[in-house]
């Protein structure tokens, strides 16, 4: 086994920014229905476009604007930049897919507000599409009338963003996630002052008072009726979208293990606390934590107690204990593992707990999102460590979100990414992504691709914790003949998957940890005590001070730890370094590649395989340090991705990275079979709600990828092979990857891992890798002039041999200055 021992290689310098332009094409991806009669078709769009107007002022003549909805042709995509401008004569409210039998049969419905010029204006495009030509000889606004099926005037139905819920009815009382159009005019505050009074004229309550504030919306919640709300909000010129909120949070059972006190006092006695020393915290976001526990009440300080609401206690006020078993395997790990030997176990990080779920207040929804940021807030409030981890395994089911973000879900991804002009430096966050019912698991695992991902562990910028199992022990005088639900090192049979996700969206989970195991006896599954993780029970007047715990609830902890004593580790890493090391270090088990290679897997089973289990189980050793024959090189680089130029906003600066590469050794090693990984991480800034929410480039602030030369490729020609502004008259393409995964599977989210397999001759020359941005809506929004700021990545380069008699880490150490 090789020893990782030595510290990863982290490089300043060997980076050059150099001028990119994107090799696609750039054209609209809007294709127009041919072969109409224009004449007719133009006609119909007047008719009914001035028909959908008027009906709209009958409706509120006091109003100087319409909401109108402009319906697609089955199978073609709206034209929806035209139904936007600059001056806001135009505004795309919202806009929806409604899926048919088959992709060809999709409908578009977008959502508009239009005041008199735009209305005046889209008549115009009509007329000039029926009587006027381009140069090339093609109808005047072909791609936006042409694909036109209908228009009707919008009713507050048009703004439902949950196809898969039906809208309510009409004097039903029920609680409304409302999207507001975001005024950059004026204030939130005062925007949402104007807004509130409307309601409350109406006879409509507002929510908690908490709101979340994204780029172009805002958002809050209300509880009210459909006819409240179509009598006020829907002639506001405001509106966006309307949604269900959060009503449930998902938690997980736990049984009660007695054990031995002198246990206990056998662990404590093995601990040793270098709090005092430490430089990190884990922010439990949970149900509170009992302190007064034997192995917490020394590690818990009080003062790191809060909750959201004041009149809330701050101690574990589940039924059965969550934030406590949760807070004892922060600390120490699987209790059965740690209190199964001699070892010293040293503890560097603090807990905070934030109470975000009070069981015995009624249960109203609340906007999760906006109580997620406070919670964190409140952390930084009482406890203003350098760096954290936040562990949440609270999560939601009550939507079908297929990938797609909520406001939940956008409101991490806000807050790990912090601010453009002050980025979050400090913080990472870990969600888990839901557990199946437990009667569901004798179907596993069949079952798993049936139930999503919860919400809001679809966050682009937290890593989404899952669960896999080592747990294969059963007593059998107990349950004789009994049989695993799931084979060691296998997903656990709780894990949820994102199988049925829009291919948009990240594939979750990020990671998978232990989360315990299942049986079947007696045709039924049961759950006992030894398939499951050890911990601090929530304890009381005749309890135990042990519980066993499982499922994401266990691994997210588990997650969180393995996270808090790598960040002790690289205090000085950004955060995108933490998580890029943890998922760098991830690998399958035999068992979830069913006995096969990674490279052997077809592609549609590697995407089931990320979208089940990620990139598999961290190893901490290799998220710490290096060996020998393993050498990790650590990148940290600011990037420009985006320009304003000849009044479009364009793609700005590639970075071309020479890495100190062990030329000699591998050319040495001649055919020995090696091994490349790298892993590439960054935050986006979320931009949620409007326009193709169903297209991540609408939702994310920017995208990277990755290009790494080939073997014997020039610079020149690499260069010129990511960037058509390194191109001359004569370019010929050239050069290939073999990734394993390969762009399909890991171009997505914000975090791509790759692998490269060959021989070491062929690597030898292949150390110059490229990082290139691609679209997002800092390049789409022109108007919130995001072109002008920098964005932040982490790379990770790993090379590794199985010869551990190799010392590739010498020679590379060797071509890195030495700081003095």
């Amino acid at each position: 086994m090789p020893q990782f021992l030595r510290d990863h290689i982290f490089l300043k310098e060997r980076t050059a920014p150099m001028p990119y332009t994107s090799i696609s094409t750039g054209r609209s991806k809007v294709k127009p229905r041919l072969n109409l009669d224009r004449a007719v078709q133009g006609q119909k769009i007047q008719n009914e476009f001035n028909e959908a107007v008027n009906i709209f002022k009958v409706l509120a003549p006091e109003v100087e604007f319409v909401y109108l909805v402009f319906k697609s042709a089955p199978g073609f995509l709206l034209d929806i930049d035209k139904f936007e401008d600059s001056n806001l004569n135009y505004r795309l409210a919202s806009y929806r897919r409604i899926s048919g039998e088959n992709s060809e049969d999709d409908v578009y419905e977008a959502t508009v507000c239009m005041n008199p010029r735009a209305i005046g204006g889209f008549l115009r495009k009509v007329e000039q599409y029926i009587g006027e030509e381009t140069a090339r000889g093609n109808p005047k606004h072909q791609n936006l009338i042409a694909n036109l099926e209908s228009i009707k005037s919008a009713t507050l139905k048009s703004f439902w963003q949950e196809p898969e819920l039906a809208f309510p009815q009409s004097g039903e009382n029920t609680w409304w996630e409302i999207w507001i159009y975001r005024n950059s005019l004026i204030s939130t505050d005062e925007q949402l002052e104007g807004i509130f009074e409307i309601l409350r004229n109406a006879g409509i309550q507002i929510g908690r008072g908490r709101y979340l504030s994204f780029p172009e919306h805002i958002v809050f919640l209300v509880y009210g009726n459909a006819i409240q709300l179509g009598n006020s909000i829907l002639y506001t010129d405001s509106l966006s979208e309307l949604r269900k909120p959060k009503e449930t949070a998902d938690f997980f059972t736990c049984l009660d293990k007695p054990e031995q006190n002198d246990w206990i006092q056998n662990l404590n006695q093995r601990v040793d606390n270098y709090q005092l020393l430490g430089n990190v915290s884990v922010c439990l976001l949970d149900t509170g934590v009992n302190i007064a526990h034997p192995l917490l009440e020394s590690l818990i300080d009080i003062g790191n107690l809060d909750a959201i609401e004041p009149s809330w206690s701050k101690s574990d006020s589940h039924r059965q204990g969550h934030g406590t078993p949760m807070a004892g395997l922060i600390m120490y790990g699987d209790l059965s593992d740690a209190m199964d030997g001699f070892n010293r176990i040293e503890i560097y990080h603090d807990l905070e707990s934030i109470k975000i779920i009070e069981p015995s207040q009624p249960n109203n929804p609340e906007l999760y999102g906006a109580i997620t940021q406070e919670a964190i807030a409140r952390a930084e409030l009482i406890n203003p460590r350098s760096k954290r981890i936040v562990c949440m395994a609270v999560t939601s089911d009550t939507l079908a979100h297929l990938g797609r973000p909520s406001s939940w879900s956008a409101a991490i991804d806000q807050r790990i990414f912090g601010d453009p002009d002050n980025p979050n430096i400090t913080t990472l966050f870990f969600v888990s992504s839901g557990n199946i019912p437990m009667d569901d698991r004798i179907n596993f695992p069949i079952i798993n691709d049936e139930y999503s991902i919860e919400d809001p562990a679809q966050s682009f910028n937290a890593v989404t914790v899952g669960a896999y199992t080592l747990k294969d022990a059963i007593d059998f005088n107990q349950f004789p003949e009994a049989l695993l639900v799931a084979q060691r090192g296998d997903m656990a049979p709780c894990n949820k998957t994102s199988i049925m996700w829009q291919q948009e969206w990240p594939r979750k989970p990020d990671i998978v940890m232990e989360g315990g195991n299942q049986g079947i006896f007696s045709e039924g599954i049961i759950d006992p005590d030894s398939l499951s993780l050890l911990s601090t029970a929530k304890g009381g007047l005749g309890r135990s001070w042990f519980t066993t715990f499982g499922d994401t609830s266990a691994a997210t902890a588990l997650a969180s730890k393995f996270a808090a004593e790598l960040y002790e580790s690289y205090p000085t890493y950004w955060p995108e370094t933490i998580r890029a090391l943890i998922i760098h270090s991830a690998d399958w088990t035999d068992s979830m590649l069913g006995g096969h290679q990674i490279s052997e897997l077809s592609i549609d089973r590697k995407l089931a395989l990320l979208s089940t289990v990620g990139y598999g189980v961290p190893n901490f050793n290799k998220a710490k340090f290096s060996a020998n024959n393993s050498l990790s090189l650590i990148i940290e680089r600011y990037l420009k991705p985006y320009k304003f130029e000849d009044n479009r906003v364009k793609t700005n600066e590639f970075h071309l990275i020479d890495l100190p590469w062990p030329v000699d050794v591998l050319q040495e090693l001649m055919n020995t079979p090696v091994q490349l990984k790298l892993t590439l991480s960054y935050f986006i800034e979320p931009n949620p709600g409007n326009r193709q929410y169903e297209l991540a480039a609408s939702y994310r602030s920017h995208g990277l990828r990755f290009k790494m030369i080939d073997t014997n490729e020039s610079e020149e020609a690499f260069s010129a092979r990511v960037s058509k502004a390194a191109r001359d008259d004569n370019y010929i393409p050239e050069g290939n990857e073999h990734w394993i995964l390969g762009s399909k599977a890991r171009d997505k989210g914000s975090i791509h891992k790759d692998i490269w397999k060959g021989t070491a001759i062929d690597l030898s020359t292949r150390n110059k890798i490229a990082i290139y941005p691609v679209g997002g809506w800092w390049k789409n929004r022109k108007q919130l002039a995001r072109y002008t700021k920098q964005i932040r990545y982490s790379l990770i380069v790993t090379i590794e041999t199985s010869n551990i008699d190799v010392d590739i880490y010498t020679p590379v150490l060797l071509q890195v200055p030495i700081e003095i």
